[in-house]
């Protein structure tokens, strides 16, 4: 479609993408904030949000299916204080990433990931729409970001890669 790759458009982009990397930074700085998610507590808050999604694994029709209940129960609840912070900080980088522009697509799949997981557990709430946005701007690809510090990274870690992965083949 000519609105995702016509760089008059990626004003609306960028805008998008700003809006999303403050979704993220604010509920990441949120939860940094909090002891409950890191900090003496940690693990506190994860672990609530994970037995309410258990709790809604049960039923004709399960908001939760029973493969992820089992991810829940066996990963995740046991090491509720690594996923606490991995969730706050995750949270808190994806925002960074998206508003500067800088490893984009990177930060989208963060992103991405992370609503799934949330919806996965059974929590709509605004999920659906930042997941919808992020794959938006991954159509969008390099106009979402056209104005962003990938103009000048992804250069760099295109050469940087290209002089490492030189192969030599036996003739």
């Amino acid at each position: 479609m000519k609105i995702f790759r016509d760089k008059r458009f990626a004003a609306l982009w960028i805008v998008l993408r700003i809006w999303l990397g403050y979704q993220w930074l604010s509920a990441g700085m949120e939860k940094i904030s909090s002891p409950v998610w890191v900090g003496d507590k940690a693990g506190v808050a994860v672990t609530g949000f994970l037995k309410g999604a258990l709790a809604k694994a049960t039923g004709d029709h399960p908001l939760v299916q029973g493969w992820y209940a089992n991810f829940v129960e066996s990963v995740a609840l046991p090491n509720a204080t690594v996923f606490s912070y991995l969730v706050a900080y995750g949270e808190v980088l994806v925002g960074i990433s998206l508003i500067l522009g800088a490893l984009t697509i990177v930060g989208l799949l963060g992103g991405a990931f992370m609503n799934l997981n949330y919806m996965f557990a059974g929590t709509t709430s605004t999920n659906p729409n930042l997941y919808t946005v992020a794959i938006l701007l991954m159509a969008a690809g390099a106009n979402a970001y056209l104005f962003g510090l990938d103009r000048f990274i992804l250069p760099k870690l295109s050469k940087l890669f290209n002089k490492n992965s030189s192969i030599k083949t036996a003739t």
